[in-house]
């Protein structure tokens, strides 16, 4: 089993999830973290940290953040440890759709590749793409 956490500034995280949800009819083992606006760094650290030690241990953990350089992509980096934990920036739907479908044999390398993807191959300038 693999952990999927989504950490952002404000209620970011708790909606994307509700709507990926939603679409996908179905209740999953996601984790929404926000990083209330008015927390300080250290405070927002130690939530991360405590969601992290709430998990099944040696499980894989993807966490995806709001965008790279924020508060919380700055404070999950840290954590990254090859094929056990990585940090994917600039969350989108297209990307939580995947990661949320994709099989669970999928190698923990590409699932962080096929997510990224995803997440960049629904970025379109309409007018370029319809005319």
């Amino acid at each position: 089993m693999r952990e999927i956490l989504i950490i952002t500034h404000g209620n970011l995280a708790i909606e994307i999830l509700a709507v990926a949800e939603s679409i996908l009819e179905k209740k999953t083992r996601a984790k929404a973290v926000c990083c209330d606006l008015g927390l300080t760094p250290e405070q927002y650290k130690t939530k991360i940290e405590d969601t992290l030690n709430s998990l099944v241990a040696n499980e894989q953990v993807i966490i995806l953040t709001d965008m790279f350089g924020g508060s919380p992509s700055n404070l999950s980096i840290p954590f990254i440890k090859k094929d056990q934990l990585e940090v994917i920036t600039g969350l989108n739907l297209a990307m939580l759709l995947y990661i949320l479908s994709e099989d669970e044999r999928t190698s923990f390398q590409d699932l962080c590749k096929g997510t990224k993807k995803a997440g960049e191959e629904a970025i379109v300038i309409a007018g370029e793409f319809l005319i």
